[in-house]
């Protein structure tokens, strides 16, 4: 399989080395990279992209089974618009800044047939996954999420950070509870782009309490899951899973490696998309809900 990395700044260029590593498994053959620094490419050419380009086009001769965006979010739309006329897609999350956008090129991915998946790496957390087998069918009653930590770059390059940071959890609590109905509770947020967000959604008879800030110089990833007769603190950041306060460590995994051979299996046809493009808008549509003070979301009615 060739694939197309477009945009190799930090997170671009661990999608090269990683695919470079997946070349020994059989399961890459040919990695192309563009960005418009040339610095970058260079740099990307030693880590094993074997060919680099400044233009899109001109890599597209090449034609690429699985193009890979990892460009700042406020190009996804424009770059993902004109690259799934020419092949399937994985777009780093958010999938675009917009919801209007990622339904456009929803609707523009089912006219043309191509699969589009969006980078929610924390579904591949080994934490994340243990948890979810122990939840198995079971409601929970009660869910809250901390994601915090200092940002490292322009805010503005991230959006804000319901979009950076919340988005994450919210895909993890949509992904466990496959709930529709969504309503806001209550929420407070805070700076302008918003660098501090306190939320509580009600998602069926769950609820649902999200803090995710840039404003704090300690990193916390920590999901907690009440249910009847248990209690889970998942620290997806160290790998610790907390079941009725006994402590079980869960043996790490590469994520991103986890990520791109599930992404290269739904390419093939061998395994179905845990990451969908309908998952990176249902996050969206939750978030963009959130900041524009609505007070419930039908998510069925999002897609249509």
């Amino acid at each position: 399989m060739n694939i197309l990395v477009v945009g190799v700044g930090a997170m671009g260029l661990n999608h090269v080395k990683v695919l470079n590593q997946l070349k020994s498994k059989g399961l890459v053959e040919k990695i192309y990279a563009v960005d418009v620094d040339r610095d970058r490419l260079m740099i990307a050419k030693k880590h094993g992209a074997d060919m680099v380009f400044t233009e899109i086009n001109e890599a597209i001769k090449y034609k690429p089974d699985l193009g890979i965006i990892a460009v700042p979010t406020n190009l996804h739309y424009r770059i993902a618009k004109d690259l799934v006329k020419h092949t399937d897609l994985l777009i780093e999350k958010p999938i675009t800044e917009r919801l209007n956008e990622a339904l456009d090129l929803y609707r523009e991915a089912r006219v043309l047939g191509r699969k589009v998946l969006v980078g929610h790496i924390e579904r591949f957390n080994p934490v994340y996954k243990v948890l979810l087998n122990e939840v198995k069918n079971d409601v929970p009653i009660h869910v809250e999420s901390i994601r915090v930590g200092s940002l490292k770059g322009n805010p503005r390059a991230y959006g804000n950070v319901l979009l950076d940071l919340g988005l994450h959890d919210i895909d993890l609590v949509l992904g466990m509870l496959n709930e529709y109905d969504v309503k806001i509770m209550g929420r407070i947020l805070r700076g302008d782009p918003i660098t501090s967000a306190w939320v509580m959604l009600g998602l069926g008879d769950a609820t649902y309490v999200l803090h995710a800030s840039w404003d704090y110089e300690v990193r916390v990833r920590r999901l907690t899951v009440l249910l009847k007769d248990r209690y889970y603190e998942a620290d997806l950041l160290n790998k610790v899973l907390m079941r009725n306060g006994v402590k079980h460590t869960v043996e790490s995994v590469d994520q991103l490696s986890q990520e791109l051979m599930h992404a290269i299996g739904v390419i093939r046809g061998v395994e179905k998309p845990i990451i969908g493009i309908e998952e990176g808008i249902k996050a969206l549509a939750v978030v963009e809900g959130i900041i524009a003070g609505e007070e419930r979301i039908d998510l069925g009615k999002v897609l249509g």
